[in-house]
Parts: C-alpha cells; structure tokens; sequence
C-alpha cells in the first residue's frame, strides 16, 4: 500500500484539495477527484500539462519536457509527476514553461 498525500492545487484562480497515492501521477489522482486540469499527450514529452510546485516533494523522472534547470525551478508535467509529501502547485503553467524552456530560439 502506497502513502497518499494531500495535494493543494492552483487552476484558474481557484484553489482545490484532493489527494494522490504515491503510485499515481497528479494529473490522474486529479481526474479521480473530479478535477480537470490542462493535458494532451500523458507521456511526459509535451508541456500541456506543466504546473509549478510552490512547496512539497515531487518525483518526475519521466517528466522529459521540462528542462533539469527548470525542474529545480519547480516546474513539472502533471502526468508524469508523483507526490512525495503534501504539495501545493501551481496548474496551467504550459505558457510560462514553453517561454523559459524555448523562448530564446522563437527570436
């Protein structure tokens, strides 16, 4: 039996809980609690999903689409990240994590 944590999530200036076993990405656990949050591929590479971790300790080593420079920022793929610790994070984070990761090459 996985530990479940309690997950503080940010979406559309709306603040909701609900929790996640270890076992389970975020983006999931989030969807069983009736919570709908941005994604597209669910495998880690593209950044629909992105989200920013404001406190807690997450476990994404398949979160491929976000840079390790920006993954110690905090940033994350929803559908690739496991909770560690009750966590509060930041959702729809695609446009800011896009800009950092690749912004510099759009010039």
């Amino acid at each position: 039996m996985s530990n479940t944590h309690t997950i503080e999530i940010i979406h559309n200036g709306e603040t909701q809980t609900f929790t996640a076993p270890e076992d389970q990405t975020i983006l999931n656990a989030a969807g069983d609690a009736g919570i709908e949050l941005p994604s597209s591929c669910l495998s880690g590479v593209c950044t629909t999903c992105a989200g920013k971790v404001i406190s807690g300790e997450i476990h994404h080593p398949d979160a491929m689409g976000v840079s390790p420079e920006l993954k110690e920022q905090g940033f994350t793929l929803l559908c690739a990240a496991y909770a560690r610790s009750d966590m509060k994070i930041e959702a729809a984070q695609e446009d800011q994590l896009y800009e950092l990761q690749f912004g510099q090459f759009q010039n």
